[in-house]
């Protein structure tokens, strides 16, 4: 049996990138003003993966758009190696252009072919990625872009301080996948003198390929074998057809001999088309040349406008993690898909392989996306209630098939602690103050907890869960049972955090009745917080909260404590002297983390809950409470390493363990985007997944310490959190656009000592600082000038800033 992981514009053409040369000289420069910026330029992975706006999965599977090795990028059909998708056994094909270079008698194709740092990507967006190197006073800069579905372009653009000769060549590389199907005897290619293109397809059937550009070839190249290719590139002579039989590639080639005059810019446009039968195939090319420049400037100006309101990282932040931070955000841009067949809303794919909307992914990936782009997230929050099929919301595709259905048959939705969907609500209100949006989610919510207490609980009234899917933590030893697959029943178990969860969303229901002015309803949410938070109480034993096996009447202590339990000190609902005592147990958790764990690899485990971004913010919420704000900083710090330098790495191996476990780390994944599992060794799992890309919003949080504000939003919980290491003086850490409430806020850390910074702020608008207390209650001396604002103070400690000016909704 299967885990479910197993299967799962008229305008003239833009000039490039503004163009060629002044992204690399960009990216050198001062930082720009936030406000006038675009896409932040810099010295990215030249790995990563593009959005394919078209690609959903039961209605219409268009595939995923991954960068080649060397220069280039392809189509997976139907998804891709990353994750979710077995692509060796179910893969139809995959499809690249890729570009390759002659300098000075060089040749610039494989990786291999340049040197260390040598390749590099001065933008990387979901929309627009750039190739750039520099040899011998040469520049080449190729960026890629999906021009409609079926049509990948590369647009070209070479530079050089003396006049030049150079080859370029574009190689159309295809290979079939694992899947057996009509069309998967092998490949045919051949030379099109008519359109001076090249095309490859598929036999007896299937899909038709073609490589074109706005330049005449002077060689073409049909075969196998790469080492072939690589012979002709350099030596041409015409071979303009060929055949190879599954599972052996086949590939086509132009070739095109340039001339560039000195200082002077050389532009040119290739593109890869698919399409039916070879007639479409170069209708579809021949359109893709005609609309490049009008779909390359919406695009830009997309990044752009998302970029200026985007928080960013500037000063002395480590550049691995400036560049994870853009990575992040722009995968969490690819999570939010276009309205499709049942969803009437935008809607959150949880990964770009097979796209599905889950309650909890959607909710943490839109909690972490409100921090850039607030408008879009609350669309999408809005729409996960509003288009689910049931008051469960029960976790679907687009075409309404339900995806996780329980060995009883049961239509399931992840629980109302995996992930915690009110809280993410309610993040985004504090900083929002969207009173209409929340007048349309308020009664959504009320749906699911209402539901949740209906058909959720025990006799007792105790919340459960259906199965190990529904809790989050797929097939978990947690669950004492064995499962097979993880839709095996587990309502004997009173899990500590489904109690929590409940009572904390009883709560955000209460406060938001009181913003919306619903009396009515006060009573009933009371209640409910005060009746889940004594049922959670009934769960504590000694020094921690336990799950309660109602088969034989006792606490559950027989397996390892899990970072779920944190659960109660999150909620609000451990009281201080239960938080001190869980304080040992919640270091052990880290402790244990930084020694690392043994475990499959590829495949999910739960011995590191510190892998998992969904139990990530628990445990560091749950910190927090607890007042230990100082493992709060080493925990966001560790993460952050180890995701941001595998993320930003250069290269598709693994770096070097760092424990004595390497045999068991999984490999990890492609560089350039974000995955599923924060690994100890780096991060690995499903590529392009929402929830690894939620580590800004804890930065901000936790680091930077931009805390959501307290009710009525004048007084704003700001606590400067840096790790140890980045306290060294004269150091500034800064972050450009903390939105707030419509407003904007630039604050910036300076290290003065050891265990002081100086808190600098500049809001946008209206807003203004008017007073500062410690957390003991005390006011602080606080310096002011208009919209600026400063004041000294000690890392890991909480202060309160009064604002005025806030909007109230």
């Amino acid at each position: 049996m299967l885990n479910r992981r197993d299967f799962c514009i008229s305008v003239l053409a833009a000039p490039l990138l503004k163009s060629g040369l002044s992204l690399a000289a960009a990216s050198t420069q001062s930082e720009p003003d936030a406000s006038e910026a675009g896409f932040p330029l810099s010295d990215y992975t030249p790995y990563g993966y593009l959005d394919n706006p078209f690609h959903c999965w039961n209605l219409h599977r268009s595939g995923v758009l991954r960068s080649s090795p060397g220069i280039g990028y392809g189509f997976y059909y139907p998804a891709g190696p990353g994750g979710y998708f077995d692509f060796a056994k179910n893969g139809v094909y995959e499809v690249h252009l890729r570009l390759g270079f002659l300098i000075n008698g060089r040749v610039f194709l494989a990786p291999e072919d340049f040197r260390p740092g040598q390749l590099t990507s001065p933008y990387h967006s979901k929309n627009l990625h750039t190739f750039a190197f520099t040899e011998e006073g040469t520049t080449a800069e190729s960026t890629f872009l999906q021009v409609g579905e079926n049509a990948l372009v590369a647009r070209i653009a070479l530079h050089s301080s003396r006049s030049e000769s150079m080859r370029l060549i574009a190689v159309l590389d295809c290979k079939l996948g694992g899947a057996a199907w009509w069309g998967r005897d092998g490949l045919v290619g051949s030379y099109n003198p008519a359109s001076d293109s090249v095309w490859i397809r598929s036999f007896a059937a299937g899909k038709v390929f073609v490589v074109a550009g706005d330049l005449t070839s002077q060689s073409r190249f049909v075969g196998p074998e790469e080492a072939d290719l690589r012979s002709w590139f350099t030596s041409p002579s015409n071979s303009e057809k060929g055949l190879s039989y599954h599972p052996k590639p086949l590939r086509a080639a132009l070739l095109f001999d340039l001339e560039t005059a000195a200082n002077a810019r050389t532009e040119h446009t290739l593109v890869l088309a698919r399409a039916e039968n070879a007639a479409l195939a170069q209708a579809e090319a021949r359109l893709a040349l005609a609309q490049t420049g009008k779909r390359w400037a919406a695009n830009y100006a997309e990044d752009a406008k998302f970029w200026r309101a985007a928080p960013r990282l500037e000063g002395n932040w480590p550049t691995h993690w400036k560049h994870g931070w853009v990575y992040d955000l722009e995968t969490l841009r690819m999570m939010v898909r276009r309205p499709v067949g049942t969803y009437k809303h935008p809607w959150d794919a949880m990964q770009i392989q097979a796209p599905r909307t889950v309650l909890a992914e959607s909710s943490i990936d839109m909690w972490a996306l409100s921090y850039a782009d607030a408008v879009t997230a609350k669309d999408v929050v809005f729409g996960i209630f509003a288009n689910a099929p049931s008051d469960g919301i029960p976790c679907s595709r687009e075409d309404g098939e339900m995806n996780m259905v329980a060995a009883d048959g049961a239509e399931c939705g992840t629980s109302i602690s995996w992930c915690y969907p009110f809280f993410c609500a309610h993040s985004i209100w504090a900083r929002t103050a969207d009173k209409q949006w929340l007048a349309r989610l308020y009664p959504l919510l009320v749906r699911f907890l209402r539901w949740t207490l209906k058909h959720r609980t025990d006799g007792e009234g105790f919340v459960i869960g259906k199965c190990s899917w529904e809790t989050g933590m797929d097939t978990s030893t947690r669950f004492l049972i064995q499962q097979p697959t993880g839709g095996e029943l587990i309502e004997f178990l009173r899990i500590v955090e489904l109690q929590a969860a409940t009572s904390h969303a009883a709560g955000i229901l209460l406060e938001f009745a009181e913003a919306l002015g619903d009396t009515s309803s006060r009573a009933e949410w009371q209640k409910i917080m005060e009746v889940y938070a004594a049922k959670t109480q009934v769960l504590w034993k000694d020094d921690w909260f336990y799950d309660f096996d109602t088969r034989n009447g006792g606490l559950v202590t027989s397996v390892e404590r899990d970072l779920g339990q944190v659960a109660p000190a999150f909620c609000g609902i451990a009281s201080e002297e239960q938080k001190q005592k869980m304080l040992p147990t919640l270091h052990r958790f880290f402790t244990e983390s930084l020694a690392g764990h043994a475990s499959t690899a590829g495949f999910e485990d739960w011995q590191d809950g510190l892998h998992w971004s969904s139990l990530v913010l628990p445990y560091i919420e749950s910190l927090w409470a607890a007042g230990d704000l100082g493992l709060v900083s080493q925990v966001i710090e560790t993460i952050a390493e180890r995701v941001y330098t595998t993320t930003d790495r250069r290269t598709l191996t693994n770096p070097p363990a760092q424990t004595n476990q390497a045999a068991a780390v999984p490999k990890l994944g492609w560089p350039g985007v974000s995955c599923e599992v924060w690994g100890g060794q780096g991060a690995y799992g499903g590529e392009g997944y929402g929830w690894g890309a939620v580590l800004p919003a804890h930065i901000i949080r936790s680091l930077v310490g931009f805390r959501d504000p307290r009710r009525g939003g004048n007084a704003l919980p700001l606590a400067p959190n840096l790790p140890d290491s980045f306290m060294i003086p004269g150091k500034t850490y800064r972050v450009l656009n903390l939105q707030y409430r419509g407003a904007s806020l630039e604050l910036a850390l300076h290290v003065l000592d050891s265990r002081r910074v100086r808190v600098e702020g500049r809001w946008s608008g209206a807003l203004r600082t008017t007073a500062l207390h410690d957390d003991r209650g005390a006011s602080l001396p606080l310096q002011q000038a208009g919209s600026a604002w400063q004041f000294e103070g000690e890392n890991h400690r909480q202060y309160l800033v009064r604002i005025t000016g806030v909007s109230q909704g």
